[in-house]
């Protein structure tokens, strides 16, 4: 194809468009709707980093960068150690996409909580910033990166999360760092050199596919404070003859742009229910009514068949194999997803801790559902779960629509009850007081003078003994 019809759907200034727009926003400027959705998805975001801390080699990550250590600028979530920003930036990262249980924008195909919010709190730990401030940066880098989602034309197997995130992370620190309109384009340009993720980790169920986002965020910060050292990058990242649009995918200009400012993309977000892929959160459901409206056990069960979309077998639909992976393995798995349910009558972390994955009864049942394609089901539904029963009677259910998308959104309550548990149930555990005291300041975010006290600063050793017993990071 020649490359100057590939790189027509952007107008020239695209990249600059979109950093005089960060560069110039003010938290003034933003609706309520964006206030509340900002903090709405940073108590999502920081509760299932929170549970993230118990996943599967989560522990030897840490220890590898706290034995690297560098300059003590910003937390690690949960534990407390203090590194680098851009460090802190990554492991955080890391906890919110270990157990698949982070936001997700679902039209634009990205999970940019993940990504940007722990690239803002990193800065703000090494800089300070208010609750203003920081509520502002997470909007701008979560907007960006979602209209770049929704203005992506082709899917030839990318990560978007990340090829996306490193500009939305990049743009978030810009604005925390308060650079003006050159720099946050500097830093867009420097951020293009980083962007990459391919679906291969998620297809080979992988443990790196939680560092994809990671990497994102931790380039993003870096591309930031480089172009606030003085560095320049180049002012066409997205639209240049060798930028994003001709390098990765069309990008649909009238989206990326249109209404920028006034309408807000990012509030379509997808705070999902299950600590899984979202592919298998419709069976997930389905089958979870099913066993509840029929009294349904796994011991009466002789057959599950489970029908599907296109995208969602590809991702999903393949035999069940916990491989080196379980936890991983049972997280991209609509076999294992729908015989946990039937078996426990439940979907949680605790359901996919590999020991759990790896229960002979659990798996006897996966090794039993029957997986079928429906080529008109959209991305991730409707799915439809169908049970035979030893004594031959027959019952179905069809879900349209996941939980926790903005057609079944969570209930408050639902976000509350995943936040505690999310919070209490860490390696290091807020007291239930510490996590209604960090609820509460959150949801009043906006008052907030100075961001770093969220998660008050602890003394700290240069080498830490992994799970210190005196290391109590949140005090009741």
């Amino acid at each position: 194809m020649d490359r100057q019809k590939r790189v027509k759907g952007l107008p020239p200034d695209t990249t600059r468009t979109l950093a005089r727009w960060v560069a110039g926003l003010q938290y003034a400027d933003l609706p309520a709707a964006a206030v509340s959705a900002a903090k709405r998805q940073m108590l999502n975001t920081l509760a299932v980093a929170w549970a993230g801390t118990r996943a599967e080699d989560i522990e030897p990550l840490r220890a590898f960068f706290v034995r690297a250590g560098g300059r003590p600028e910003a937390k690690v979530w949960c534990y407390g150690d203090m590194l680098p920003a851009t460090q802190a930036a990554f492991l955080n990262a890391m906890l919110a996409a270990a157990l698949d249980f982070d936001s997700l924008h679902d039209r634009a195909n990205v999970h940019s909580d993940g990504v940007v919010l722990p690239s803002v709190l990193a800065v703000a730990d090494a800089r300070g910033a208010t609750g203003e401030q920081v509520i502002t940066a997470l909007v701008a880098g979560s907007e960006v990166m979602v209209r770049l989602g929704l203005a992506t034309r082709n899917h030839p197997g990318w990560f978007y999360s990340s090829v996306h995130g490193v500009f939305g992370a990049a743009i978030a620190a810009s604005k925390l760092l308060n650079l003006d309109e050159t720099q946050t384009l500097n830093a867009m340009g420097i951020a293009m050199s980083q962007a990459a993720g391919s679906q291969q980790p998620l297809l080979e169920r992988s443990l790196s596919k939680r560092l994809q986002t990671a990497y994102a965020a931790r380039s993003g910060v870096e591309a930031a404070m480089l172009a606030e050292a003085g560095v320049t990058g180049p002012a066409q990242p997205l639209e240049g003859s060798s930028g994003i649009q001709a390098l990765y995918t069309a990008l649909d200009g009238e989206i990326l742009l249109g209404g920028l400012g006034v309408e807000y993309e990012f509030l379509g977000m997808t705070l999902k229910k299950y600590p899984s892929c979202m592919c298998n959160h419709a069976p997930i459901e389905a089958t979870l009514q099913l066993a509840a409206r029929h009294g349904l056990k796994a011991s009466d069960v002789d057959a599950i068949t489970v029908t599907i979309s296109p995208s969602m077998h590809r991702l999903t639909g393949a035999p069940f194999e916990p491989g080196e992976s379980p936890q991983v393995s049972a997280q991209f798995s609509v076999r294992y997803s729908v015989a946990s349910a039937l078996l426990r009558g439940r979907f949680e972390t605790a359901d996919i801790d590999p020991a759990a994955v790896l229960n002979a009864e659990v798996l006897s049942l996966a090794s039993r559902v029957v997986v079928h394609v429906d080529e008109a089901a959209g991305r991730f539904g409707p799915a439809c779960v169908s049970v035979r029963t030893v004594s031959g009677a027959e019952h179905a259910l069809r879900l349209d629509s996941p939980p926790g998308t903005p057609a079944a959104p969570l209930s408050a309550a639902d976000l509350l009850t995943k936040a505690k548990a999310g919070f209490v149930g860490a390696v290091l555990p807020m007291s239930a007081a510490r996590a209604d005291a960090l609820i509460d300041a959150l949801n009043a975010f906006e008052s907030c003078t100075d961001a770093t006290a969220l998660f008050p600063r602890q003394a700290h050793e240069p080498d830490p003994p992994l799970l210190s017993p005196h290391l109590e990071v949140y005090p009741s």
